[in-house]
């Protein structure tokens, strides 16, 4: 006993002679009220940032083009999954980090270098960079890591340059076209094919810009995003739903263009057939919608309508497929839950997917 007292004097003795190093840590500085205190300075620096980035020409592009009409939902959508991230991953304390100062400044600096270099893209995309360091500055590590998510997921709301844009559009539009094609050949139409052009009996129909199915694509991606987040699931699962999301919007896209060429080479003949005296079965309160002019002449500018990426009845496809797109969805997350839900969840079922906030959370 006096030995082992001994020993354990002579390791408290060798601690105590031992010199404590200075235990500095930005953190203490950070205090809720000096956080507070800095909040007025983070608004204005949001404020400014705009001025030497381009978030006005954000949102004409939402505005006007109907490929980022989604953008004006990403925001609110990202609030949303940052909530259901909140409840899955609950952080122990908020510690302001001063390091959260270095992703801002380094989102000015290529800001700068961009718009004297002349590059667009790039210093637009910084806004992640930035809002990932008022994230840390203001809230800490441990809140980054739980909100990381959301914030890359803004960047789905940033308009891409238009020479990237047509890099992924042109790929699209000619797998659109050829799908189309190979599926009006199987049931029986006489189709050709040109590059991205559609030869048909009514003439032909160019799969342009506005039918590559990009603009299906960032919305799909981003309600896939949606789903993946909002429901509590393991993270295969989720990596699952949101990899799937692409496929579904090439296929959602590939059938608009098949129904658009169906519609226009129908109302082509159905033209053909009252010029020669026949009738047709298009609804009288339809073609009233082009008053002053001929059944045939009706008819035709109901089929160059439909063909106009600008007209209503041809966006109203698109928004047809939307519908489609989220039905696949669904059932897809009918199928995981189905086949894995009682296996993961130990027989509980998909009610274990929402458990509340106690329960394990997923990446």
């Amino acid at each position: 006993m006096a030995a082992a007292g001994t020993a354990s004097g002579k390791v408290m003795a060798l601690g105590s002679t031992a010199p404590a190093g200075p235990d500095w840590d930005w953190n203490r500085i950070l205090t809720p009220r000096a956080v507070l205190l800095m909040l007025p300075v983070v608004g204005l620096v949001l404020w400014v940032y705009p001025y030497w980035f381009p978030g006005h020409r954000w949102e004409l592009t939402w505005r006007n083009s109907s490929a980022w009409g989604h953008g004006y939902l990403i925001p609110f959508i990202a609030v949303l999954i940052a909530h259901y991230r909140l409840r899955e991953r609950v952080p122990g304390r908020i510690k302001p980090c001063i390091w959260g100062a270095l992703p801002i400044l380094a989102g000015f600096i290529i800001r700068i270098w961009s718009r004297v270099m002349k590059y667009g893209y790039p210093g637009e995309a910084t806004f992640l960079l930035v809002v990932a360091g008022v994230v840390l500055l203001m809230l800490g590590w441990e809140m980054l890591k739980a909100l990381w998510i959301p914030v890359v997921y803004l960047g789905l709301m940033i308009p891409w340059n238009t020479k990237y844009y047509e890099q992924v559009a042109l790929p699209l539009q000619t797998l659109a076209a050829a799908a189309a094609g190979q599926f009006l050949q199987l049931i029986g139409m006489n189709v050709g094919r040109r590059g991205n052009v559609l030869e048909l009996p009514s003439g032909e129909i160019a799969v342009a810009e506005a039918c590559s199915g990009l603009h299906l694509l960032f919305a799909f991606v981003a309600l896939g995003v949606m789903m993946a987040y909002v429901y509590r699931r393991p993270l295969w699962e989720r990596i699952v739903i949101m990899a799937s999301s692409v496929p579904i919007a090439v296929f959602c896209n590939i059938v608009r263009v098949t129904l658009m060429s169906i519609t226009s080479d129908h109302l082509f003949f159905e033209r053909r057939a009252v010029l020669e005296g026949g009738t047709t079965w298009i609804p009288a309160a339809v073609l009233r919608l082009f008053q002053g002019l001929t059944v045939p002449e009706q008819l035709e500018a109901f089929r160059q309508t439909v063909l106009n990426p600008e007209s209503y009845l041809h966006q109203s496809f698109g928004f047809a497929m939307l519908a489609l797109a989220f039905l696949i969805m669904w059932a897809e997350l009918r199928i995981i839950d189905m086949f894995f839900a009682d296996e993961e969840a130990g027989g509980a079922g998909p009610v274990a997917r929402t458990a509340g906030p106690g329960a394990e959370p997923a990446a």
